[in-house]
C-alpha cells in the first residue's frame, strides 16, 4: 500500500471509530486520540462488553454528554460544569450516579480508562 493509501485508510478507520462532533472538536482525531477506540473496534467481543457498561448509563440524566465534559476539561469540576451550564453540585451527583450505576469511579484511573472509551464510542453513533 503507497503511503497515500495507507494514510487515507487509517483516516478512514479514525472517522469510523469516532466520528467527528463539530461542537465538541476543532480539530481531526488522530491516532493517539482514538486508538483505544480502534482497538476495541477490532475486539467484538471487548466492544459488547463496553455496550453492556453504555446501557447502565443510559437510564441516568445526561450521563454520557457529562462524562464527555468531564473529561474533555481533564477533570476539572469547574469547567466542566461551567460547559454543561450546570452547578458544580449537579455534576458531582452526576458522577455519583455513574459510579452507582456502573461500579466505576470515573475519576479512578480504571474509572478512565473504561469510561473513556464508552463515551466516545457511544457519542460517535457507533452502537445505533
Amino acid at each position: 500500500m503507497t503511503g497515500l493509501a495507507s494514510a487515507l485508510e487509517r483516516a478512514r478507520r479514525i472517522s469510523r471509530a469516532a466520528p467527528l462532533r463539530t461542537s465538541a472538536r476543532l480539530r481531526p482525531h488522530t491516532l493517539a486520540d482514538v486508538f483505544v477506540e480502534l482497538g476495541v473496534v477490532e475486539v467484538p467481543f471487548v466492544d459488547s462488553w463496553l455496550r453492556s457498561t453504555a446501557r447502565l448509563l443510559e437510564t441516568g440524566p445526561d450521563l454520557f454528554v457529562t462524562l464527555d465534559a468531564y473529561y474533555r476539561h481533564d477533570m476539572n469540576r469547574g469547567p466542566a460544569a461551567a460547559a454543561l451550564d450546570i452547578h458544580p453540585r449537579t455534576l458531582d451527583y452526576r458522577l455519583r450516579r455513574v459510579s452507582e450505576l456502573t461500579d466505576l469511579d470515573p475519576g479512578s484511573t480504571h474509572g478512565v480508562r473504561v469510561l473513556t472509551a464508552v463515551v466516545a464510542r457511544d457519542l460517535s453513533g457507533a452502537w445505533r
